[in-house]
């Protein structure tokens, strides 16, 4: 592959995705060029060759192959004026080209980066350059998790500044969405975010959009391929479609973080307060010069199915302008309205859903202590699914309802509830548990010892159940 080759492909038509300028991501590494004598940008025919590499690129690669020509011919021409005569650092050279290249293009993703590594100082030329300073990058950033906050006993705060690969933060957005769940008002401030993977986006848009729902799509140049982007079917904890959302936005928002709140927006899924966004519609490859310089070039854009455009150039536009600064504080305004609202009708739903749950509750005690089973069964079924579709099922709960039905006359109710436990949550020994000592407390030995083997199976250093199931073996 030559060293000035992004990879191409249906591998790489899988794995575009939008950066920020200084963010390389995972499957959009390339292979090291042979180690070169370093010269200086002072030297004008060296300085002449990255220029022309530049142009290059620029009229082969760029998302716009109509206007890439007209770019690379003023960059050559900026080459030519004695603006770079002066330069003698490779830093300072690519900081004045980058600043031409976007002036001229009007495109914020371009950029001329210096190879430097990072803090470990890892040799730049070898393969393991990049993959170790993205490690480095993500470690430092907490994967882009910088604050996540419970705020007036009701809202959700989210501070996430940069997106990163499902592999490397899927399970922070889990446990924050976990941390989330109950809020009756939540806000993602995305202020300070300027870009990343957006491969993680269709999997955090399930959180808040329903089920199937078609993204921003990305067209490649390349391929002349307009690969579509839909959310994720399945998720892990509690779905939030209905829960009140705000985006904090500012200037300095970017790129990926730009797509999630556009989308966001369009759909009207979201209140969006602050400032209008950079304005980053495009997507990069990263391209290796020589062992000095590697440039991004964005070669894809967005496309939004609705719209039919994207937010390059413009920005995303808040539904609430105000100084980024103010931001927090205003949608902490509105959200406490929010919250309060939200609520007060998930109370009536909980209230009306508890109301029906105990009238198939008291159906079913009855069944059972008549020995109506089957129909018992049913009238119980449909308590746990009412309880379910309110979010009030978990072990605790069943455990604690169970706790109801230790007399002798709801023993077949109390064994019915505890194997319902079980069955929503199999691997908990303390499922089995409970229904081991409601057998063991009605004389039900056998059963009894066949639960607390179960427990053991998967618990092995239970000690409790092992000495139970000594003690009643012993007085057979």
């Amino acid at each position: 592959m030559p060293k000035n080759q992004a990879w191409t492909g249906p591998l790489a038509i899988g794995r575009k995705i939008f950066l920020f300028v200084w963010l390389c991501a995972i499957g959009m590494l390339y292979s090291a060029a042979p180690a070169q004598e370093v010269k200086s940008v002072s030297d004008e025919a060296y300085r002449d060759g990255i220029i022309a590499k530049i142009c290059g690129l620029l009229e082969e690669k760029y998302v716009f192959p109509e206007q890439a020509k007209k770019y690379a011919e003023e960059f050559k021409a900026k080459g030519r004026s004695v603006s770079y005569d002066t330069l003698r650092e490779a830093s300072e050279f690519a900081e004045a080209a980058t600043r031409d290249l976007q002036t001229i293009t009007g495109d914020k993703h371009i950029r001329l980066r210096k190879i430097e590594a990072s803090a470990i100082g890892e040799k730049t030329e070898n393969a393991l350059h990049h993959p170790v300073r993205l490690f480095v990058l993500r470690n430092r950033e907490n994967a882009g998790f910088f604050k996540l906050e419970w705020i007036d006993g009701k809202i959700g705060y989210l501070d996430i500044r940069r997106f990163y690969s499902p592999a490397e933060s899927k399970d922070l957005f889990i446990g924050a969405m976990r941390f989330l769940a109950n809020a009756n008002a939540i806000i993602i401030d995305l202020r300070e975010n300027q870009g990343g993977s957006t491969d993680i986006l269709p999997y955090l848009f399930r959180y808040f959009i329903d089920y199937p729902a078609q993204l921003t799509g990305n067209y490649i140049r390349e391929e002349d391929f307009l690969q579509e982007s839909w959310i994720s079917k399945d998720v892990e904890g509690k779905l939030l479609t209905t829960v009140p959302l705000f985006l904090l936005t500012s200037q300095k928002t970017f790129s990926a973080a730009e797509w999630f709140a556009y989308d966001m927006k369009v759909r009207k899924r979201a209140t969006i307060v602050g400032e209008p966004t950079g304005g980053g519609a495009h997507s990069v490859d990263l391209f290796r010069l020589d062992d000095e310089f590697e440039i991004f070039i964005p070669t894809s854009r967005a496309i939004n199915h609705v719209t039919g455009g994207n937010w390059e150039g413009t920005g995303v536009i808040p539904d609430v302008s105000v100084p980024a600064g103010d931001a927090l504080d205003k949608a902490i305004e509105l959200a406490k309205i929010a919250a309060d609202k939200h609520w007060q009708e998930k109370e009536k739903s909980l209230a009306a859903a508890v109301n029906e749950m105990q009238t198939q509750l008291d159906m079913a005690e009855n069944l059972f202590r008549e020995g109506k089973k089957e129909a018992a069964e049913a009238a119980l079924d449909s308590v746990f699914r009412i309880g379910d579709s309110q979010g009030l099922i978990n072990e605790f709960f069943v455990n604690v309802l169970a706790y109801n039905y230790t007399s002798d006359q709801d023993e077949q109710i109390l064994y019915a509830i505890l194997k319902r436990n079980i069955g929503l949550f199999p691997g908990s020994p303390t499922a089995h548990e409970s229904l081991a000592y409601a057998y063991f407390s009605h004389g039900k030995k056998a059963q009894a010892v066949e639960c607390f083997n179960k427990v053991l199976e998967l618990d092995p250093d239970n000690r409790n159940a092992g000495k139970m199931i000594e003690r009643l073996q012993s007085e057979k």
